[in-house]
């Protein structure tokens, strides 16, 4: 009993595996040429993250862009960007409607045309049914008046009446044509009036059909002044609604324009900052690299006087010479821990105020709070508030290679260090904020040799 069960569990397991087998091997058989394979989805997957880490990138320089602007032009151009997104469609249900509004107009002017043109038919009719209505009632009093001549001179057709009646040739040849006159006038009236009650019939008819036709001819127009009541309304409404909106657009863009002498003074006093602490660090570049000239020329003074200089020597301070000047990449580290790139070095374009000028650093995303570091030795010259750039540690890296070295972590919450403080590379300066111009809490990072600013990244190693 066991064995059979155990057999036939067996079975049904070689069975299953036959079906999945087979099922699997028939549609991997059958499956279209045309489908899709893995590789092509892991293609189009990754061209989605491409196009979210570009939208993503271009997100952050637009923040950076955005950096030193007031937050009540941001939401203002916000809302700009929005209506002007709304009002393509909005302009778009007011022209429909406008349309249908002129169509409805056409089109009543087309029945209008039909209506007049088929009561001038049925006027027309009716003249012609009543003309000859007129004409049936004079060729029946006629016929009637016929009738009673006939009826005056009763027998007298009879020709042996006429014959003998006659009291000479003459009258009876009169006699006898003016007999014969009357039957034929009378016949030509009747058949006349007959005609004639035909073609009204006919008539009669046709007007029928041209009133039931001016019937759904005015159904129609009432349908139409319906079709271009409605459509007004819908136009009024969507007109209303572009009217609101453009209002709304014109007072954002009064409220912009408003702003954009301010805040251009705003960049030209940032500016002005700008320029007063690249003057600072100048000077102070300059004194540095004056007392390293002197120092290098004191101490070839004193080599001058020492003994002559072995050959390996001679070569290192040749190397040396030759380095002067260069200040390498990788000499600094990057002053967060894990490094977001969200605006670089350069030139950039306000894109609200369309105002250029030249972002002389590399912004970092830093929440509130990031720990930011020492990218390179040296000695705090100062932990201040300093002007738009918010609270700022200015570190002093000497002269590497002949160059004076600066650089400045801007934007803090809190300092870490005090002025005059020596630092260690990696070591703790400050906690990142939002202090100064800045609207979001992030690092900007600049680097000074000799007294100008230049790209972080020219100095900076590479991402890890």
């Amino acid at each position: 009993m066991i064995r059979s069960r155990r057999f036939l569990a067996i079975a049904a397991a070689i069975l299953l595996l036959l079906l999945v087998s087979g099922f699997a091997f028939s549609t991997a058989m059958a499956a279209p040429t045309g489908l899709r394979t893995a590789t092509d989805w892991d293609g189009q997957i990754d061209n989605k993250k491409d196009e979210a880490a570009a939208a993503k990138k271009r997100q952050d320089e637009l923040a950076g862009e955005l950096e030193d602007t007031d937050a009540s032009i941001i939401e203002a151009n916000d809302k700009l960007t929005a209506l002007n997104d709304k009002l393509p469609a909005l302009q778009n249900a007011l022209k429909a409607a406008q349309n249908r509004v002129d169509s409805a107009v056409v089109k009543q002017g087309i029945v209008a045309d039909k209506l007049t043109a088929a009561n001038a038919q049925d006027e027309a009719l009716t003249e012609e049914i009543d003309s000859d209505n007129e004409k049936v009632a004079g060729l029946e009093d006629t016929v009637a008046a016929l009738a009673r001549e006939s009826y005056k001179g009763a027998g007298r057709e009879d020709s042996l009446s006429v014959v003998f009646g006659a009291k000479s040739s003459s009258e009876f040849v009169d006699e006898f044509a003016a007999q014969h006159s009357l039957s034929r006038v009378q016949s030509n009236a009747l058949g006349e009036v007959e005609e004639i009650a035909a073609v009204n019939r006919n008539r009669s008819t046709r007007q029928v059909a041209v009133r039931d036709y001016i019937g759904e001819l005015k159904i129609e127009a009432d349908a139409l002044v319906v079709e271009a009541d409605a459509a007004r309304d819908e136009a009024k409404k969507n007109k209303d609604k572009v009217d609101v909106l453009l209002a709304e657009v014109k007072k954002q863009k009064d409220y912009l324009e408003s702003q954009r002498a301010s805040f251009i003074a705003q960049q030209q006093e940032q500016e002005r900052q700008e320029k007063a602490l690249l003057n600072e660090i100048k000077e102070l570049s300059a004194k540095k690299v004056e007392a390293e000239r002197e120092a290098r020329a004191e101490a070839a003074r004193k080599a001058a006087i020492a003994a002559k200089k072995s050959k390996a020597e001679q070569d290192a301070a040749a190397a040396a010479a030759a380095k002067q000047g260069v200040v390498g990449q990788g000499f600094m580290n990057f002053p967060t821990k894990v490094p977001y790139i969200t605006s670089s070095y350069g030139m950039r374009v306000h894109p609200i105020f369309h105002y250029p000028r030249l972002h002389a650093g590399t912004d970092f995303r830093a929440r509130c709070g990031t720990p930011v570091y020492a990218a390179a030795a040296g000695r705090v010259i100062w932990a201040k508030y300093k002007g738009g750039f918010g609270n700022q540690v200015m570190v002093d890296h000497g002269i590497v290679n002949g160059n004076s070295v600066l650089s400045s972590y801007n934007h803090f919450q809190r300092f870490a260090v005090s002025s005059g403080q020596a630092v260690s590379q990696g070591q703790l300066v400050g906690y990142e904020g939002t202090t100064g111009t800045s609207t979001a809490c992030h690092l900007h990072f600049e680097v000074y040799v000799n007294g100008k600013t230049v790209n972080p990244m020219s100095i900076l190693g590479s991402i890890p």
